[in-house]
């Protein structure tokens, strides 16, 4: 009995390992699948008890849900990403004009900016002007290519990306569908009590919401001060940074700061004090307070999670799985914490 138990205990690590390797390619699909279901569902469940009450009620309101959501996200994103590559191209030749120009600059002149800035940067930095504008210039130069190399290959990618989104809606119809049938199957698998399971479910759904609701929430307004700031001052490619900061606002606290701070100093480099000056008072005072006052209201009540385990938490998950740790990151924090309660109380029974 013990030797049919070995075997049936090592015939289920192998089936579970070749079930990683076909199930492996399609995680980042499954997993945005998932994600929308989860955010989804109450809309899904409107359509499915109020339009679609018949014998083929969850199908056709499935379909309906996947038709209306994939036009409510990919039509802006469409229009978003048009947007964002056609100034990443304006943004290229505005590199390739600055550096032809900061060559002649630094061939007639070796200051680029403000002598008393330079001789300040030169005391404590020990760099002469010269070396800083060579510095400076090679920076805009690997950026222009970064930027270059970032268009060709989002258009080598542009397949691939169809190709997932299509796989996640596909998914996405079936977990609308057939949701609560796989989550009864995933709840006998689980070795906890009905208690602990919906706990863990509760907690699990709420990380997943106000991360997607708070989060798109508190970038698209972060994105758009930000990309206002940089148009109303006169900056390079105002729709493509507004983009960056919506990506980057995830990680809270300094997300959006990595792209209005350098602006910032740029503009005071290039003699703009005032604008200099006006962009860090916006940035500090306007758009990270829309951080530290949303955020930790829609992110951080809803799922009890410290600011500090939100940030380390899709930090580490986007260094590891990419820009799905954005939404994994949180999720997995909370289920760690939860499984950290359902330990502490399990040793007080």
């Amino acid at each position: 009995m013990k030797s049919e138990n070995l075997i049936t205990f090592l015939l289920a690590l192998l089936a579970g390992y070749l079930v990683y390797l076909v199930a492996a390619p399609f995680f980042v699909p499954v997993f945005w699948a998932c994600v929308f279901a989860i955010v989804f569902h109450p809309y899904y469940q409107w359509l499915k008890r109020r339009i679609f009450t018949g014998r083929y009620g969850a199908s056709l309101a499935s379909v309906v849900a996947c038709a209306t959501i994939a036009l409510f996200l990919i039509v802006p994103v469409a229009i978003m990403a048009s947007a964002a590559a056609s100034e990443l191209f304006h943004l290229y030749q505005w590199a390739d004009e600055y550096i032809k120009d900061i060559s002649n600059r630094v061939h007639d002149n070796p200051a680029f900016a403000p002598s008393y800035l330079m001789q300040l940067i030169t005391r404590y930095t020990g760099v002469e002007p010269k070396d800083l504008q060579n510095i400076f210039a090679s920076g805009i130069k690997e950026f222009a290519s970064f930027a270059a190399s970032g268009v060709t290959g989002f258009i080598k990618g542009s397949l691939e990306f169809v190709v997932n989104v299509a796989l996640a809606f596909f998914t996405m119809f079936y977990l609308f569908k057939d949701g609560e049938r796989l989550l009864e199957a995933v709840k006998r698998i689980l070795p906890l009590s009905a208690v602990n399971q919906a706990k863990i479910i509760k907690r699990s759904s709420a990380a997943i919401s106000a991360s997607v609701h708070g989060g798109v929430l508190v970038g698209a307004l972060q994105g758009a001060l930000g990309g206002g700031a940089f148009w109303a001052l006169g900056l390079t490619a105002p729709v493509l940074w507004g983009i960056v900061m919506l990506i980057l606002s995830f990680l809270p606290g300094i997300g959006c700061a990595l792209v209005w701070a350098p602006a910032a100093v740029y503009l005071l480099i290039t003699g703009a004090y005032v604008k200099g000056i006006a962009l860090i008072v916006w940035g500090t005072l306007v758009i990270s307070l829309v951080d530290n006052l949303l955020r930790p209201i829609i992110v951080g009540n809803k799922t009890n999670m410290h600011p500090l385990f939100l940030f380390f938490g899709i930090l580490g998950a986007v260094s590891a799985f990419g820009i799905i740790g954005i939404i994994a990151g949180p999720l997995i924090i909370s289920v760690a914490l939860v499984a950290m309660e359902i330990y502490q109380e399990s040793r007080h029974e």
